[in-house]
């Protein structure tokens, strides 16, 4: 500590420099702390399960061979029951949309059937007696739909009377006990659904909406001149799977496939921009790092050198060598310690704006700390080759004329 009073005052004198290097290192700091934070929240969205047992299920779509409403509840029921015949497949479900997928549909809900009441949107699910099996999804409380539940709806025309809905769904209404919500009507989209079942996760189609984990599941049999298909093979067997309902379906004359795709190809296409961020995010955290290492190195060097007359009286008056690599050390670290302390006041307010604008949560402590002690070693780093250089000065240079 008896090298602070004279690294203060020698700053002091000489400020324009460091306190560039104090402003590139509050700059550094800024991005650093919003980048490692938002590569940590978009990388936490590419893992976050969807509530499906993804390693076993595939979707698709295909038209419906009629226009005629009768026919084409029959050929779906025909056809799904087909499906559910092959021997690679375990069970088959017709949806409206599904997790992840980034199209479907929501619809206000709530505790009652006025336009106050309906003050939470959440996700819009339909589909079978089998859908919860097919999803995988785990039934924590009440039951499913049952065969003669199930309403065929042509476009949605009909309405739901009862339905499951995810745990997130229940917390919103009963946080205190969620299991409460069993039996109650909720109002879904205006009209009045009793809860049957709980599952205990079931996402929305998109994974940025602030009502995510917020879902319904109604017993509907949604089908159209397009149906939405998802099927869960055997384990071990999706790719066999895949080959056969396509093989299946495409035996009907005028049929077409699209989009029959595994929830690995679902991820990677919906998550492709978000992939992209992040390794863009890397690359500016790598040159903001690398930038910031070179600033502090160039700085520490050209004050060495242009302190070695002084370095060699200091030398010449008994410093050893340790004392002149403490001194250009510690003036380093307190150099860096005041720009991470006005990056830690630029980064708050930052991310206050990326909370107000973007709804993201805001930056722990851990973050700010975390980044503080990687710039602060880094400095560290950058500092030691000139250091070692100025404790290497001889004192006879003190006798040398300049």
């Amino acid at each position: 500590m008896k090298d602070l009073k004279p690294i203060l005052s020698t700053l002091w004198r000489a400020k324009s420099a460091p306190l560039l290097l104090i402003l590139q290192i509050a700059v550094t700091f800024t991005i650093l702390v919003n980048a490692v934070y938002l590569i940590i929240q978009k990388e936490a969205m590419l893992v976050e399960p969807s509530g499906l047992d993804e390693d076993v299920v595939f979707t698709l779509e295909t038209n419906v061979q009629s226009n005629q409403a009768e026919e084409m509840i029959a050929l779906v029921k025909q056809d799904l029951r087909d499906i559910r015949n092959l021997s690679s497949v375990e069970n088959v479900t017709v949806m409206n949309a599904f997790p992840l997928s980034n199209w479907g549909s929501y619809a206000p809900t709530g505790l009652g059937p006025t336009e106050e009441d309906m003050n939470i949107y959440t996700g819009y699910y339909t589909g079978d007696e089998h859908a919860i099996a097919t999803m995988g999804l785990e039934l924590i409380a009440g039951e499913g739909p049952s065969e003669g539940e199930i309403l065929d709806s042509i476009d949605f025309s009909a309405d739901p009377t009862h339905a499951v809905v995810s745990k997130g769904f229940a917390e919103l209404y009963y946080p205190d006990d969620w299991r409460a919500i069993l039996g109650t009507t909720v109002y879904l989209d205006y009209k009045p659904v009793l809860v049957k079942g709980i599952v205990k996760e079931l996402k929305s189609v998109w994974p940025d909406w602030y009502s995510h984990d917020n879902t319904v599941l109604a017993p509907l049999r949604s089908i159209g001149n397009d149906i939405k298909i998802l099927v869960r093979a055997m384990p071990g067997q999706r790719e066999q799977a895949k080959l056969d309902v396509a093989q299946l379906l495409l035996k009907t004359p005028g049929r077409q496939l699209d989009r029959l795709l595994d929830y690995q190809q679902i991820r990677q296409e919906k998550f492709k921009s978000e992939r992209a961020a992040i390794k863009t995010l890397y690359w500016v955290i790598a040159g903001l790092v690398l930038l910031t290492l070179l600033g502090i190195f160039g700085q520490a060097r050209f004050t060495i050198v242009k302190r070695r007359k002084q370095i060699g009286t200091r030398r010449a008056l008994g410093a050893s060598r340790a004392d002149i690599l403490r001194y250009c050390m510690t003036e380093n670290a307190i150099v860096t310690f005041i720009g991470i302390t006005l990056g830690v006041l630029c980064a708050l307010l930052a991310n206050v704006q990326l909370v107000n604008y973007f709804d993201m949560a805001p930056v722990p402590v851990t973050y700010l700390l975390l980044v503080g002690g990687v710039i602060l070693i880094v400095g560290q780093l950058a500092v030691c080759q000139p250091a070692w250089m100025a404790a290497r000065v001889s004192p006879a240079l003190a006798t040398r004329s300049v």
